[in-house]
């Protein structure tokens, strides 16, 4: 089994909440850009439902 596809079998997958958490500082930089990417876009969703109102 080659490193690459033991590595991608230990992967688990990890639901990111707008607000964070101290488990995604484990992950370094790699954690902080992928919860701007939720935050951006749950605050680009908020928007738009703002601005049909």
């Amino acid at each position: 089994m080659s490193l690459n596809k033991k590595k991608s079998e230990n992967l688990a997958e990890f639901k990111i909440p707008k607000e964070g958490s101290l488990g995604l500082l484990a992950f370094g930089d790699i954690g902080l850009r992928e919860w701007r990417k939720v935050k951006s876009k749950m605050n680009k969703n908020n928007e738009n439902s703002n601005g049909q109102k």
